[in-house]
């Protein structure tokens, strides 16, 4: 009897450390959540492709992972570079009036005779020059710095992101057999079983409206780059239906078109950008995400809804994603239990089909 309760005493204390380890472990990984998760995300996608690609073309599977890896990145980072390309001579433009000292955006003639508003844009931006903006810079400096770091943070995440896909994709198959046997440690092969597949409808759920909003976004808002005139309107969609999953990617495309637009003149056409894309980033997000997200699980649109508000006030522009997975995880979790119970009754399967 003193050496069992010895043993249990043991047990807890060992219990005790094991989760001071994993919170601690835990702990350290948690800067880089998001890429970690992103990483996971994606590399979850390109899975399949990869495994064909190794059958097809008979790749070794550190190669197979790097180029799975590779074109990720390329697919992050491409987009923005073909971007910052076809606004560079518009930005040149730009320079060269900074240095001559002219000012750096004229007011078109039809806005100025806006009653009250053209005549107030035109005298505020009429000082707007390179003297002008070398003050502002210098006022604004810590905002700026600021800004490029965060820049900077996009960049290192990007190839973090590209590195959780290389490593995952890589030991795939040994990720796979530790995530059945720790299920089954901790809950029984059936029920670790049934645990792994709500997990991976969760995801694929979510990955699901993920791709949808991008190509809906890319579409809708591309329409208004091609009646805005704006050069190269189809690689901008591209880019919008690409950068369209990364929190405010969209965003940030819209704003970079319209500027575009403005420094050109085209004042009117750029305005019906900034108002038609951010019309639509607002109805996809709010909208078309939750609908797409919970046609696949059949859950309600109103819960995936507060899953994706819940997600991004609990961990930020990462909970856009973490936020409805957990969420679907957990109602996956209890229609598998809820289908058991009434299966052992005797009630039937069917009756287990809620909409909740």
């Amino acid at each position: 009897m003193p050496q069992l309760r010895e043993k249990i005493r043991f047990a807890s204390w060992g219990t005790v450390v094991l989760v001071l380890i994993y919170l601690g472990a835990l702990y350290t990984l948690s800067p880089y959540a998001g890429p970690l998760l992103m990483g996971a995300v994606l590399a979850t996608v390109g899975w399949p492709w990869q495994l064909r690609a190794e059958r097809s073309f008979h790749l070794p599977r550190w190669l197979a992972s790097f180029l799975h890896a590779l074109a990720w990145m390329a697919i992050i980072i491409i987009p923005a570079v073909l971007v910052v390309e076809s606004i560079l001579p518009q930005l040149l433009q730009v320079v060269a009036r900074w240095q001559s000292g002219a000012p750096l955006l004229g007011v078109p003639r039809e806005l100025q005779q806006v009653p009250y508003f053209g005549k107030w844009l035109a005298a505020h931006l009429r000082v707007l020059n390179g003297a002008h903006l070398s003050r502002f810079f210098s006022e604004h400096a810590a905002v700026i710095t600021s800004s490029l770091g965060q820049l900077w943070f996009f960049v290192l995440h990007t190839f973090f992101v590209a590195l959780t896909v290389f490593a995952i994709s890589l030991h795939g198959r040994r990720l796979s057999e530790v995530l059945h046997l720790t299920a089954a440690q901790l809950w029984g092969a059936e029920r670790g079983d049934r645990f792994l597949w709500a997990a991976r409808e969760a995801t694929r759920s979510v990955l699901i409206g993920l791709i949808g909003v991008g190509v809906i976004e890319g579409l809708l808002i591309g329409v208004a780059y091609g009646v805005a005139g704006l050069n190269t309107w189809p690689l901008w969609m591209v880019v919008t239906a690409l950068l369209s999953p990364i929190p405010f990617g969209a965003t940030v495309v819209v704003a970079a078109a319209t500027l575009w637009l403005i420094f050109g003149g085209h004042w009117l056409a750029g305005f019906v950008v900034l108002g038609w894309g951010f019309f639509v980033i607002t109805l996809a997000d709010l909208l078309i995400r939750p609908l797409l997200t919970g046609s696949q699980s059949q859950a309600p649109f109103f819960l995936v809804f507060f899953s994706i508000l819940g997600g991004a006030a609990a961990f930020g522009l990462i909970g856009l994603i973490i936020g409805p997975i957990l969420i679907l995880l957990a109602r996956g979790v209890w229609l598998a239990w809820e289908r058991r119970v009434l299966l052992e009754r005797g009630t039937g399967a069917g009756a287990a089909q809620s909409k909740f």
